[in-house]
């Protein structure tokens, strides 16, 4: 009797354990974090730190980058460079010195890594050029005022160096900068100071316009 009762205890106790193991197994599996898209999806060459939204899934606190270069060289950003981290997106500031492809690697503090994401580095569009500002009459206002500016060879990440008429010099960047094309753009300054202004356009890739001279009045003229 005895041995009937340990034998079927024996075996209810190898099921139990055959039905958990499985399980247990299924939990330890890693998950993969994955990168979906990048934004800009291509951008230019640059001897500057351009910043680099990266989306997907499964991205974890704590996760690490690993930035491919054209030539083969590696970089690992982890830490503080990792900024905007949610499980979804991340933003990295990135210099892209070359153009060519690159690939992207994100690692979770779990050891488990993404596929490589590839991507282009563009050459440069070239030095952007200045056609025309307007409004053409500017007058003295403690308010910003909204320029247009023509040309060619605008780029997405340009900054526009505004220089007063007493020689201050301002960087005017982000969202004071409206959507950009190849030929123009927006921008929101504040102009306080009757007098000469100039403006220049420097591009993602440190290549900059030449001055255009914006002469600004106390009153609009008739």
């Amino acid at each position: 009797m005895h041995l009937h009762i340990t034998a079927a205890l024996t075996v209810a106790a190898t099921v139990v354990v055959s039905a958990i193991v499985p399980a247990a197994r299924d939990q330890s599996r890693l998950v993969s974090p994955e990168i979906s898209s990048m934004s800009p999806a291509s951008p230019a060459r640059s001897a500057s730190a351009q910043t680099l939204t990266i989306s997907g899934r499964n991205f974890s606190p704590g996760m690490s980058l690993e930035v491919t270069s054209p030539d083969g060289r590696t970089l690992r950003f982890a830490g503080p460079a990792i900024q905007s981290g949610r499980e979804t997106s991340f933003q990295v500031a990135v210099i892209l010195a070359v153009a060519g492809g690159y690939t992207l690697i994100v690692t979770n503090p779990d050891g488990a890594a993404s596929a490589p994401f590839a991507f282009k580095g563009r050459a440069s569009a070239g030095k952007p050029k200045i056609d025309r500002v307007t409004p053409g009459q500017l007058t003295v206002d403690s308010e910003p005022q909204l320029l247009t500016v023509t040309g060619e060879r605008f780029v997405p990440g340009l900054v526009v160096y505004l220089t007063d008429p007493i020689g201050v010099v301002y960087l005017v960047k982000g969202p004071a900068i409206g959507p950009v094309t190849a030929t123009f753009f927006e921008v929101s300054v504040v102009l306080e100071m009757e007098g000469e202004y100039t403006l220049m356009v420097t591009s993602p890739s440190d290549e900059s316009s030449d001055e255009v001279t914006l002469k600004v009045s106390r009153h609009r003229a008739s």
